[in-house]
């Protein structure tokens, strides 16, 4: 079965195929010809059926009996077939192709054996009938089968080879012409045939490409993300198409001026790019209509000639409205901070440019507002509380300025506020409701935050001509604010420039020191005023200047709040004061101890007694062999617990802890009892008014007497005269310290000083010749 099904596709595909290879949609369309052209199928087999009905009526005989009953059944089937393959194709399946061509075939030699049988009966009335009606069918299969070449030739041949034999059969001599005309009339429609077949087939492939063509253009422009606009020669829109999600009815726009669509200010656009677009270029502009809903939405249109002499133009917009908005967003973004929503340096930056440029006479105020203790409630309660009191600060900044002036974050916890046309009086008014509106506190989760702000603030153009010279006074002024006790407002003084000038100037000694490493330790005996021999040093910082000049440490006394470079500065004098005390071990000097001044910020770094203990034991250096010297400072603040537990560990390892300064700040009994102390020094303020004020001996007698019944040993410190010694004897001070005996040495000289104390036996006399 297989194998038959294989055969009857070769023969069909051969049959009713042709010698140029065809698309398979246009090779069907062909092939199904079969089944179309009605009228001319049922005007054959009515023709043939005539015909055959009048041979019969002249000729009663068997064979025109036959061939009119087989025309007959012939016409029926043939009929039935036509129907049912109509059918077939108009649900788009596959009808009886084979069966319909063969059965052609048979009615086209029922035709020629007709004709045959009409020219031998010498009936030349009939013949002529005969000949006429297969002419006429010759022509009829060649219109109809014109599709199917093959075919058509093959049912010429059966239709009019029968006529040629007939023509030599019949005694008729000029009836032979027949079979010498018939060969040509033969090549002619089936040349005819194949020509009509060729223009079909050009016509369909043209015909397919075209639909093809359209189709994709549809599928383009159906797909398009742009609109399509088509405008006549007086700029109508004559066809619009728009993309599927589109926003904008397109119907509405046909018949429409284009112009009339674009908004006032770009009309001017649309007549430049229509004007470019007849010069032969493409010209484009960006512009902005209302959809249906009434939303704004922006548009990028190119606008060209269509090539045609039709004067007619193609507009193309495409939507970039989420371009727009994304880059309004990013300009939004690069010009405020995303947190508080704020403008951002950058905008504080230009209006400050604004205000200042080219206006002399120009007034206005720079406000520099920075959040006080903010790290430390960043660090405590976490950085969403931290952004949330930044958020609820920005809020009410903006209500204490209003539509006054600018409020900016520049950055982290600083705000800015420019204020125009103001002076003193409105930033002081300014200021008072921003600490106003931050005296109530934030709440955050429940929790309630207190926020307090330090300003400084900067005019114009009293303070400067350029944006770098008001905002420079304004940080200055802000400095001010901050070291002057924060929560207050200051505005520029000349002086606060000198006092930054001068901070800064600190700093960058300190650099320059520890840079050319020109830091060196000075030691400043503390004498037994019971016996006067040495009983050990305190430990002074020096460094020497680019001049060479030895300076002290009030000249970089700044540096050491600075936490990068006072740790620095501590690091840097403890391995001096430890070179100094192992070349001493060497040399077998007794030295006592030597006192080392640390702050709070040196226990803030964490690890402190750790750091002391291991660089003695790197040294080999007995503990005992240092103090530590602090002052009441230390023991506030919320580190005391970590920095009790330091102080103990080093007192565990034989480290004396002196407390200095004592009486000037806020140390209390319960710190003596609470830290582990073991000398208090009396401050040199109480010391050198000795004699002179019965306020300063009642205090240190006090002091002695206090510092004994705790068991600590007292130095005093500013001894300058004998007096002073005298009366310090006399109220039991254990220790002294001062230029009496002497100035801070070099550690030279430290050897030096002990040596002729030892051999006068009265470091009194030493003093001259060291102080």
């Amino acid at each position: 079965m297989g194998s038959q099904a294989g055969i009857g596709d070769r023969l069909t595909s051969w049959l009713l195929g042709g010698r140029e290879a065809l698309p398979e949609a246009i090779s069907v369309q062909l092939r199904n010809g079969l089944f179309t052209s009605v009228p001319i199928f049922l005007g054959g087999i009515l023709n043939t059926s005539a015909v055959a009905s009048v041979a019969v009526w002249r000729h009663p005989t068997a064979e025109f009996i036959a061939w009119l009953g087989f025309e007959i059944a012939l016409g029926a089937i043939r009929l039935v077939l036509l129907l049912d393959g109509r059918r077939l194709v108009r649900q788009g399946r596959t009808p009886k192709r084979l069966p319909a061509a063969l059965l052609s075939c048979c009615w086209a030699a029922s035709v020629g054996v007709g004709t045959y049988l009409c020219i031998t009966s010498e009936d030349w009335v009939l013949a002529t009938i005969a000949c006429l009606s297969a002419a006429a069918m010759v022509c009829g299969i060649c219109l109809r089968n014109f599709g199917t070449p093959r075919l058509a030739a093959i049912m010429v041949l059966l239709a009019l080879l029968p006529c040629a034999f007939a023509g030599l059969m019949t005694a008729e001599p000029i009836m032979p012409m027949i079979s010498i005309q018939l060969p040509i009339f033969m090549l002619t429609i089936l040349a005819a045939s194949f020509s009509l077949h060729r223009m079909m087939v050009s016509w369909m492939r043209a015909l397919s490409d075209l639909q093809s063509s359209r189709s994709l253009n549809e599928i383009i422009l159906h797909s398009s993300p742009d609109y399509t606009l088509i405008l006549d020669e007086a700029y109508h829109v004559a066809f619009c198409n728009g993309p599927n999600s589109s926003e904008i009815d397109t119907n509405a726009l046909q018949g429409r001026d284009w112009l009339s669509l674009l908004p006032d200010r770009d009309r001017e656009l649309g007549l430049r790019a229509i004007q470019i677009a007849h010069e032969g270029r493409a010209d484009s502009l960006i512009t902005q209509v209302r959809d249906s809903s009434g939303e704004r939405r922006w548009f990028h249109v190119i606008v060209n000639a269509i090539q045609d002499g039709s004067r007619r133009l193609i507009v193309v917009a495409r939507d970039i409205t989420q371009q727009k908005l994304s880059e309004e967003r990013a300009i939004w973004m690069a010009q405020h901070d995303s947190l508080t929503g704020l403008p951002n340096r950058t905008v504080l930056q230009e209006q400050l440019d604004v205000l200042l440029d080219g206006r002399e006479a120009a007034s206005g105020a720079l406000l520099v507002v920075d959040v006080d203790n903010f790290k430390s409630i960043n660090d405590t309660l976490g950085h969403d509380a931290g952004d949330r009191l930044l958020c609820a600060f920005a809020q009410r900044l903006q209500t204490a300025v209003g539509n006054h002036g600018l409020v900016a974050r520049t950055g982290g916890d600083e705000f800015a506020i420019l204020l125009h046309d103001a002076v003193e009086m409105e930033v002081r008014q300014v200021a008072a409701r921003i600490f106003e509106l931050l005296a109530e506190p934030i709440d955050h989760g429940g929790r309630l935050i207190e926020c307090g702000a330090s300003v400084g603030a900067s005019l114009m153009p009293r303070d400067g001509a350029l944006r770098s010279e008001v905002m420079k006074a304004a940080d200055v002024a802000l400095y001010a604010a901050k070291t002057g006790g924060r929560a207050q407002l200051r505005i520029f003084e000349q002086a606060m420039m000198e006092e930054v000038e001068n901070h800064q100037g600190m700093i960058a000694s300190a650099r320059y020191a520890l840079q050319c490493d020109t830091i060196i330790a000075h030691y400043q005996p503390k004498i037994c005023l019971r016996t006067s021999q040495v009983a050990g040093f305190e430990a002074l910082l020096r460094w020497k200047d680019g001049n060479g000049q030895l300076r002290g440490p009030g000249s970089i006394h700044a540096a050491f709040n600075d936490p990068a470079l006072g740790a620095q500065l501590s690091d840097r004098m403890l391995t001096r004061i430890l070179d100094d005390i192992e070349a001493w071990a060497r040399l077998g000097i007794a030295f006592g101890s030597v006192a080392i001044n640390v702050t709070a910020a040196d226990f803030r770094r964490g690890g402190f007694a750790e750091t002391i203990l291991s660089r003695l034991e790197e040294r080999n250096i007995a503990p005992g062999c240092i103090q530590i010297e602090v002052t009441e400072s230390v023991f506030l603040g919320h580190s005391t617990g970590s920095i009790k537990a330091a102080l103990e560990r080093l007192g565990d390892h034989g480290i004396r802890i002196a407390l200095d300064d004592f009486g000037t700040g806020y140390a209390s009994l319960s710190h003596l009892s609470e830290f582990p102390v073991h000398i208090l020094k009396i401050d040199r303020s109480f010391i050198e008014r000795l004699g002179e004020s019965p306020d300063s001996d009642a205090i240190s007698t006090m002091v002695i007497n206090l510092g004994h019944c705790f068991g600590l040993q007292v130095v005093a410190e500013g001894v300058e005269t004998r007096e002073q010694a005298d009366r310090l004897v006399a109220m039991g001070c254990d220790l002294g310290q001062g230029f009496y005996y002497s100035a801070a040495l070099a550690e030279a000289a430290v050897v030096e000083f002990i040596a002729a104390g030892a051999r006068s036996g009265d470091l009194t006399n030493a003093a001259g010749r060291h102080s």
